[in-house]
């Protein structure tokens, strides 16, 4: 009897949250705007599924694995938020002779996150040494998501143990309530159940100043610095899905490029930034131990601070003939871990939201740009036009999907 209280909270998941370092446009340059000319434009990216992801030891595994939990019956024990009812099912198990860290079973997730975006962009020529640029980032966020719970040895022994007993209402319910467990839990625990399989929003708008530090026939070096303003779809505590897509409070990024030109036909790109993310408070649900995150539990006074991030990339140009570029590079960026705090219940608790937050992105790229600057100038083209098409792809990682992407970047140029 004891085991009908225990498994009505048997509805572990694992952790599913589209993860902060992402594929994305790649490019470095040190080029500036001319004094009061303006730039009109727009890029779009868009993924080409993920199939795989880099767990939090760096190997290449498919997102069923990446995504799936072992259960154990400790892990079960944790589920349940009434004394009495826990002390019952412990010694249920006691009863029936199952270990705490006996293997109760696996929850397979399978996810599958597709993504593209459009970011428009303004920008013009400020000084001779400097640039302004104004981005607004719109993307959209597809995703398939399953999941299942597979039964051990040890759980089908014990559901067939209580038959040979009579209980077949307790060995039926155990069965039961695994075969859809994820949907149970985000009922029981007041989640929006239908969570979105599509979402378009704007993802923040980025402020970016350009500034030339040095100017010279074979060295350039460029300063980006960067305000990152929060704007667009804000978290929903009852989303299931987490996407990180809007930055809680102002953040600040700060880019150094250089270029090296060895001759008219090469150069090379060095590349380095670092991210700064203040500290902000928001609506948090904080789980109740560290194999699932569904809870009822929710601080509405939850202090969040996502990791910093930073990176570096070196890329090499190649220019065949005029109005042409073609380059390759290799990008590796790293995002701290997240930290959560409050006060209104366990540390141990608000630590659980910054499981495997760490993340290690290595990206491999290569493209084309063909720019008509020159020609129009010299009334050789008819407008004065910069396209830049790009491929990349993933080639390392920890806690990141393991993506291709594909890309277009095209701007007018007025004055």
């Amino acid at each position: 009897m004891y085991l009908r209280f225990l498994f009505l909270a048997l509805l572990i998941v694992g952790k599913v949250q589209a993860t902060s370092l992402i594929n994305r446009y790649q490019f470095s340059s040190t080029g500036l705007l001319p004094t009061g000319v303006w730039t009109f434009g727009v890029s779009h990216g868009q993924s080409l599924g993920q199939g795989s992801s880099y767990n939090s030891k760096g190997r290449n595994v498919n997102n069923e694995n990446f995504f799936s939990k072992n259960v154990t019956y400790s892990n079960l024990l944790d589920e349940i938020k009434t004394p009495i009812e826990k002390d019952l099912a412990r010694a249920a198990f006691d009863v029936y002779g199952r270990k705490q860290n006996e293997n109760a079973g696996r929850v397979i997730n399978d996810v599958s996150v597709d993504q593209k975006s459009n970011a428009y962009f303004i920008g013009r020529g400020l000084s001779k040494k400097s640039n302004l640029f104004i981005i607004f980032p719109i993307v959209t966020i597809k995703t398939k998501f399953r999941s299942q719970f597979v039964h051990s040895p040890s759980l089908l022994r014990l559901t067939d143990e209580l038959k040979a007993e009579g209980q077949h209402i307790e060995a039926k319910e155990i069965l039961d309530k695994s075969q859809n467990a994820l949907r149970e839990g985000l009922n029981d625990n007041n989640y929006n159940s239908h969570y979105p399989s599509e979402l378009t929003t704007l993802a923040n708008i980025h402020l970016n100043h350009r500034y030339s530090v040095v100017q010279d026939r074979e060295i350039e070096i460029s300063a980006d610095s960067t305000l990152i303003i929060p704007a667009g779809k804000r978290f929903d505590e009852d989303e299931f899905l987490n996407y990180k897509i809007r930055e809680e409070n102002f953040s600040f990024r700060q880019n150094l490029t250089g270029q090296y030109r060895v001759n008219h036909s090469f150069s090379f790109l060095p590349s380095v930034y670092y991210h700064k993310r203040f500290a902000s408070k928001g609506t948090r649900r904080v789980p109740l131990n560290s194999a699932s995150p569904l809870s009822n539990d929710i601080d509405d006074s939850t202090k969040i601070k996502y990791g910093d991030s930073f990176g570096t990339s070196l890329q090499m140009n190649y220019v065949p003939i005029e109005n042409y570029l073609v380059y390759i590079g290799q990008s590796y960026e790293k995002k701290l871990s997240d930290k959560y705090s409050g006060n209104k219940f366990r540390q141990e608790r608000y630590d659980y939201l910054s499981q495997e937050s760490e993340q290690d992105l290595g990206i491999g790229y290569l493209g084309l740009t063909i720019n008509t600057i020159e020609s129009f100038l010299k009334q050789k083209f008819i407008a004065p036009i910069d396209i830049n098409l790009q491929y990349s792809f993933t080639n390392m990682g920890s806690n990141t999907f393991n993506n291709q992407a594909i890309a277009m970047n095209l701007m007018v140029f007025y004055k």
